[in-house]
């Protein structure tokens, strides 16, 4: 997909059909993540109702509760960077904009923020441009940079 590709729907009529598709998406993979969630819960107890530890489980067992821990934590994200929810504020009803240096999408809003954060940082760092950096610093202008 491109870089910063937006998808804006003027229309009530088509944005209500666009809010009501993401909703359907959404409360299936979240049922989907809730199944999930209560199988490998489900080992953490045994028959008597005491609590179990990890250390415990056969090794059958703990591959399978690993298994179901780890398609939970795919669904979450790929729920976190889809269409479905923005990447910073995660809400959904809104219009979108990819960014493909994080393979996620944010609502207007939220883009709009980071790309006015990142010129202005983009200013500072042209007027003091042999100003050494700490790792901090590096990670927060590369961050911005996918705004610009």
């Amino acid at each position: 997909m491109r870089d910063k590709r937006s998808i804006i729907i003027k229309s009530p009529r088509l944005q209500r059909i666009r809010n009501n598709l993401r909703d359907v998406f959404f409360q299936a993979a979240r049922s989907e993540r809730k199944r999930l969630y209560n199988e490998w819960r489900g080992f953490l107890v045994d028959p008597e109702g005491k609590r179990r530890s990890i250390n415990n489980f056969s090794p059958e067992e703990l591959s399978r509760f690993r298994q179901l821990q780890e398609r939970e934590n795919e669904i979450t994200d790929m729920i976190n960077r889809s269409i479905l929810t923005c990447a910073a504020c995660g809400k959904g009803h809104r219009d979108m904009v990819y960014n493909k240096a994080y393979d996620a999408w944010y609502c207007t809003e939220c883009y709009g923020l980071e790309r006015v954060t990142a010129q202005r940082r983009a200013k500072a760092r042209a007027r003091n441009p042999n100003k050494a950096k700490s790792c901090e610093e590096k990670v927060i202008e590369s961050h911005s940079k996918t705004f610009l």
